[in-house]
């Protein structure tokens, strides 16, 4: 018995300890929910049907090393992407990199509140400019709070609720999984259809979450303790960003 209690002791343990790891791959997660993921993968499956999945596949592969790498940069040197931008490459370089991001953080932050009105406008009747200022007022007051953790809740919370609503759908509509499979991993390129595919791999692959996943991993500050807890760290990031 007292073997079996320190099995069960340890496995949960070692559960707390994960879910110590856990939580700025979650918060990123929110950036992938967006209204130009949504029209691009509506769009493909609308016009192309499952033909197109494979870049689905393709871009999230893309996604995972992308983004683990920018973790790995925020926890291993202290540093963000602008600032390793700004300090390892001259200004020619450094200048157009970061104003060309900051120009595509912009334009993908009003896709996303305009989303949120779209969205307040379908459930509640809310007009757009209005429900375009409720968006940017709530955006405002979570970096206001300038705590990670509490947003890291917050948006856990709102991505859980699409998951759950994306299994529902998952079971009310028929899928013909033999073609979905072969979708998946069966590249193709039927007529018309390489601006939405270009579309799929902009929508997965966002500069601005790349910047974010690198700054929002030092909020535990890991880069600050020793080699060990750096690499415990590294270890389980990946995990948080698959």
């Amino acid at each position: 018995m007292l073997k079996d209690y320190s099995k069960k002791h340890s496995a949960s343990e070692r559960a707390r300890e994960i879910l110590r790891y856990i939580g700025p791959g979650l918060l990123i997660t929110v950036g992938f929910i967006d209204p130009g993921n949504w029209a691009s993968n509506l769009a493909a499956g609308a016009d192309f049907g499952y033909l197109l999945l494979w870049m689905v596949t393709l871009s999230t592969i893309m996604l995972i090393l992308l983004q683990h790498n920018a973790a790995h940069l925020g926890i291993v040197t202290g540093l963000c992407l602008s600032e390793a931008v700004t300090k390892y490459l001259p200004k020619y370089l450094s200048r157009p990199i970061l104003a060309t991001a900051m120009m595509a953080s912009i334009a993908t932050a009003l896709a996303e509140i305009l989303g949120g009105a779209i969205a307040l406008n379908l459930l509640f009747n809310i007009p757009l400019v209005l429900g375009a200022i409720i968006t940017a007022v709530f955006c405002a007051i979570l970096l206001k709070t300038n705590s990670y953790p509490k947003m890291e809740k917050i948006i856990i919370a709102f991505v859980s609720i699409i998951g759950f609503s994306f299994l529902l759908e998952l079971n009310m509509v028929p899928i013909e999984w033999t073609s979905a499979v072969k979708g998946w991993i069966t590249p193709s390129f039927p007529d018309g259809s390489i601006i939405i595919i270009m579309s799929v791999l902009g929508a997965v692959v966002m500069p601005h979450n790349l910047f974010l996943h690198s700054e929002v991993i030092q909020s535990r500050q890991w880069n600050l303790q020793d080699e060990k807890i750096i690499k415990r760290q590294l270890k389980y990031e990946f995990l948080d960003t698959l």
